[in-house]
């Protein structure tokens, strides 16, 4: 993008980021952008374009269609960190170890809050786990530990602990290197952060 376009963008998310535009809003038609802005067509398109990829705003078409401001969703957010940190040179080990720090704490801190709906699912999924594991369906059993570690994110409590443990799992299943022996060793590891899960509670109600 040109710096025209790049200014423009920044002042229209500097915008969201206060509060003036919250999602749902329509921007202004095309023309009024331009005359607000004092841009030609060319720049305010590539504004919205880049706002568009970013996840900031929606272009719909037709009568009533425009420029919405929408709330940028966790798989946008996701995949633009994968693509940064594709260029990073991630290996196994990184990810282990990252994986490893975030699920000592997200597990204890899921433990005070989580729900009997959640903690059944996590029980459930653990049992689901281990039958794939004994069949060899090594599909089925990476979409459940993706899954039990999404619950247990969504019961921490904390939003940036929940998406970077999100992001960590997004970036394990993109990882294409010995697939099937993550996913064995993923597998194996669901019953280990459940039981960590499951003491918590434990120890909460005592």
């Amino acid at each position: 993008p040109d710096k025209v376009s790049e200014s423009i963008s920044q002042q229209i998310r500097d915008a969201i980021f206060s509060g003036r535009l919250k999602p749902g809003d329509k921007l202004p038609v095309e023309r009024e952008l331009i005359r607000s802005f004092g841009v030609s067509k060319a720049s305010m398109r590539e504004a919205l374009r880049s706002l568009e990829v970013l996840g900031f705003v929606q272009i719909r078409k037709g009568v009533s269609g425009g420029a919405f401001v929408t709330e940028v969703h966790p798989q946008k957010a996701r995949e633009l960190f994968a693509n940064f940190l594709h260029f990073k040179h991630l290996s196994l080990d990184h990810l282990g170890e990252v994986r490893s720090i975030l699920e000592t704490h997200t597990a204890a801190a899921a433990a005070r809050s989580i729900s009997p709906e959640g903690l059944a699912r996590l029980r459930a999924l653990v049992r689901e786990g281990e039958a794939d594991l004994e069949r060899g369906d090594l599909s089925r059993l990476r979409h459940n530990e993706i899954e039990f570690h999404r619950v247990i994110g969504n019961a921490c409590g904390n939003p940036l602990l929940s998406f970077l443990l999100d992001a960590v799992h997004h970036l394990l299943a993109l990882h294409h290197l010995a697939e099937d022996a993550i996913t064995v060793a993923l597998g194996a590891g669901l019953a280990e952060v459940e039981e960590v899960v499951v003491g918590h509670v434990d120890e909460e109600l005592a």
